[in-house]
């Protein structure tokens, strides 16, 4: 996992939101956003470890960087910093920077865009029952009531389909769904 991939996604939500954003917010469009990537072009955005905790899947390294940026304890704090303002310990905004985004592909940003547009304008809570609802974090459901703290995820989760009707992730062909699963497991 490269941390700029990571710094330069959350920077590109905030961005495009154009307003602070907290933590759970950014944590579960990032969620949304892997989820979208590794479905279509075989690749997470991140290539982050996943678990499922009580408000839903959290990719770790990435909640990682937004916690030290507040408790200034990364090693890579600098570059984090370049992108990322800190409004309070679980706030966070983007900086007005002319830097390029190059560790951002354009499929990377074809998926934050998809996610922006379909979940960006809901409420943290609102995420984080939709996030509920999805396989990677149903499968867990009970440890997790029964007081687990966290659950590893399983990257097959992600090629699963939620029970929602309204799906937004459902545009994608039930082919290219099981092609990317072919090529993120076997290559």
């Amino acid at each position: 996992m490269d941390i700029r991939v990571s710094v330069q996604a959350m920077y590109y939500i905030a961005k495009q939101l154009n307003k602070p954003v907290d933590k759970l917010t950014l944590l579960k469009l990032v969620f949304f956003a892997d989820r979208y990537h590794v479905r279509k072009y075989a690749r997470t955005i991140t290539d982050d470890t996943y678990f499922a905790l009580p408000y839903g899947p959290v990719a770790s390294n990435t909640k990682d960087i937004l916690d030290d940026l507040a408790d200034m304890g990364l090693k890579e704090e600098a570059y984090a910093r370049q992108f990322i303002d800190i409004v309070d310990i679980k706030t966070f905004q983007a900086k007005q920077i002319s830097e390029e985004l190059d560790y951002l592909s354009e499929t990377d940003i074809e998926a934050l865009d998809f996610v922006i547009e379909n979940f960006g304008h809901m409420s943290s809570f609102g995420l984080v029952d939709l996030t509920h609802k999805y396989p990677e974090w149903k499968r867990f459901e009970k440890s997790l009531e029964n007081g687990m703290k966290r659950e590893r995820i399983m990257m097959e989760d992600f090629f699963k389909d939620p029970e929602i009707a309204d799906d937004k992730f459902k545009f994608i062909p039930l082919s290219v769904v099981n092609t990317s699963k072919e090529i993120f497991f076997h290559g």
